[in-house]
């Protein structure tokens, strides 16, 4: 194996020429490194080698404000001495790794983790080009104090979150890249993400009055309430819909806790509860504890309700819908289809020959018995 030997440097007739290659050298590594530093710096290279597995946040940075803005400009610290960038980019290689070897997941940065991270894209990643006397021009009939925010240590990207990388006005989402799934992320400017801090109850460090946002004149209602069988129909699935929304979004939530961001700007927020609390609004027009617990869906506890209060459960359970008691209980529960525009009497036999044990859920034998009985001894 060669040795390097520093013996050159130590003989007088050979020690210039030593100098000179060792300065040789050190100038051609100098130059690789300043050229691949450079090349890696470029929009080229992390569009189509480095993040190239996800075309779609790419389309999304082409069609936001930022499409000129060099990727380098927000994503790496600001103003940093050469050493920071060093470092900085020897901790991206762990990315390319990845990427090469195919064990990254979709969509990367999931949650919009970066955008919670202060450290990563804090407030002097955007003030550097964006001064704090810019004019704010929010949307029409919304109130928004940036001043507060930042007195309360809110950086730009906890709610400008996709200006860089608007999804919105990008081309289609990719449904697979490389077999796996690619869901999006979030958008902090809604106002599901603004009651992550603001709250109707009085629980969280923020009001949440529709005056402290909204102008008088801005009509509170969203388009789906405007519908005349909203009240009647529309809202419970809405509701359903937004609890599951919730549901599966607390897994991404508690892997972003873990990744030190804070619990709330990580818990995900149900859309109903932007306007209203669950405890006064739901329940108290239900009359009992909405979605329904677990405890409540068992027969025969729901089952002792619904004949105690029968009139609370009917505002919902419309007789003679799909959502009415006949529906479940003798359709999807028993397994079989019911028909709502057909009576229960001439379908029941169905159920109630091949389900019985479904049927004693709610009913004991006399049930039965009281109207079979009766009707053979009038024969």
């Amino acid at each position: 194996m060669a040795k390097i030997s520093l013996a050159g440097f130590k003989d007088p007739v050979r020690r210039p020429r030593f100098i000179i290659w060792t300065f040789v050298v050190v100038l051609v590594l100098a130059a690789v490194v300043v050229i691949a530093l450079g090349a890696t710096s470029t929009r080229w290279f992390c569009a189509q080698v480095c993040h190239k597995v996800q075309d779609d946040t790419i389309a999304a940075y082409e069609a936001s404000a930022h499409s000129e803005i060099s990727c380098m400009a927000c994503h790496e610290p600001v103003n940093a001495n050469t050493v920071v960038f060093v470092l900085a980019k020897m901790k991206a290689l762990g990315e390319l790794y990845l990427t090469v070897t195919s064990k990254y997941e979709l969509p990367l940065n999931a949650g919009s983790a970066l955008s919670l991270n202060e450290e990563e894209m804090g407030e002097k990643s955007c003030v550097q080009c964006h001064s704090g006397k810019r004019a704010v021009t929010p949307t029409p009939g919304i109130l928004i104090d940036h001043k507060v925010h930042e007195d309360k240590g809110v950086w730009c990207t906890v709610c400008h979150n996709r200006t860089a990388h608007n999804e919105v006005g990008a081309p289609p989402k990719l449904t697979k890249v490389n077999g796996q799934p690619n869901t999006g992320h979030p958008d902090f400017m809604k106002m599901d993400a603004c009651f992550r801090c603001h709250d109707l109850a009085g629980k969280k460090q923020a009001p949440g009055a529709c005056s402290g946002c909204h102008t008088a004149d801005f009509n509170l209602l969203p388009k789906s309430h405007d519908t005349t069988s909203w009240a009647t129909t529309g809202h419970g699935g809405a509701g359903i819909k937004a609890d599951e929304k919730v549901s599966e979004e607390e897994t991404e939530a508690k892997k972003l806790e873990e990744e030190g961001v804070a619990k709330n700007l990580a818990t995900p927020v149900n859309s109903c509860e932007t306007c209203h609390v669950r405890e006064k609004f739901c329940d108290a027009c239900h009359g009992t504890e909405m979605p329904h617990t677990a405890a409540f869906k068992v027969a025969k506890v729901h089952g002792a309700e619904a004949k105690k209060s029968p009139q609370v459960c009917v505002r919902c359970h419309v007789p003679g819908t799909d959502s009415s008691c006949e529906a479940c209980h003798h359709g999807k529960e028993s397994g079989w289809t019911f028909d709502p525009k057909t009576p229960w009497l001439k379908q029941h036999t169905v159920p109630g020959k091949n389900l019985a044990d479904k049927c004693r859920a709610c009913h004991e034998e006399a049930f039965c018995s009281h109207c079979h009985v009766a009707a053979g001894k009038k024969k």
